[in-house]
């Protein structure tokens, strides 16, 4: 375990990004835009944790342009509070997954 990371616990960046890319220099991009612009978190090799000021659908197109037949990448993240339409519900938010294959 690391001794300067908190390895469980609340999440702190916009995006769960796992992929799974064959091709490694386009992986190493995506890699590269993780440790960069994205301020990612390294979670395991193909998994991390990353911010950035793309929208979903952004990020869906730019992660796609490193995409090759057979690679797959899925990321996860959380809605602003969302009304349930259900009177006296709180507003919650709400966890969503895009499966990029």
């Amino acid at each position: 375990m690391a001794e300067d990371r908190l390895l469980s616990g609340f999440m702190n960046h916009d995006y769960v990004l796992t992929f799974s890319i064959a091709d490694a220099e386009n992986r190493q991009k995506l890699v590269a835009l993780c440790e960069g612009p994205w301020m990612g978190d390294e979670i395991t090799d193909s998994t991390w944790e990353i911010s950035n000021d793309l929208s979903p659908d952004e990020m869906e197109v730019r992660v796609t342009e490193l995409l090759a037949r057979g690679d797959k990448v899925a990321y996860y993240y959380l809605t602003p509070p969302m009304s349930s339409g259900i009177p006296s519900v709180a507003d919650a938010k709400r966890i969503f997954r895009v499966v990029i294959s």
